[in-house]
């Protein structure tokens, strides 16, 4: 059975961080990110790890949000597996807060024994 959950991270620098790592024997299925910049402008950066091939994937960046501003990161999913990461990273000082909601499937692989 899947269950949803939410990580949140209140950034105050500019160093990348993650903010969730998908479980072992676990898919994700990315499907809600909120970004609120809250004490100035900053211009947030979002990004999704891919742990089979290595690779980190820009998703998001560029857009300045000044203090109160936000966005809403909806209607598309993205399936990431075990191991992946959604990273986040300001541009500056300033406090953002990320949260995102990633609904969790185990894996459901049938072993046969003779």
């Amino acid at each position: 059975m899947s269950r949803k959950v939410s990580a949140i991270d209140n950034r105050t620098n500019s160093t990348k961080t993650t903010l969730l790592t998908i479980p072992t024997k676990n898919t994700g299925l990315w499907q809600v990110m909120y970004i609120a910049s809250i004490t100035g402008t900053d211009s947030p950066s979002v990004f999704w790890y891919d742990s089979s091939t290595s690779t980190e994937y820009y998703v998001f960046g560029g857009k300045n949000l000044g203090a109160g501003d936000y966005l809403l990161l909806n209607n598309a999913e993205v399936v990431l597996q075990a191991g992946d990461e959604i990273r986040v990273k300001n541009s500056g000082t300033q406090t953002v807060t990320y949260i995102a909601t990633v609904e969790l499937v185990p894996e459901t692989a049938i072993q046969f024994h003779n």
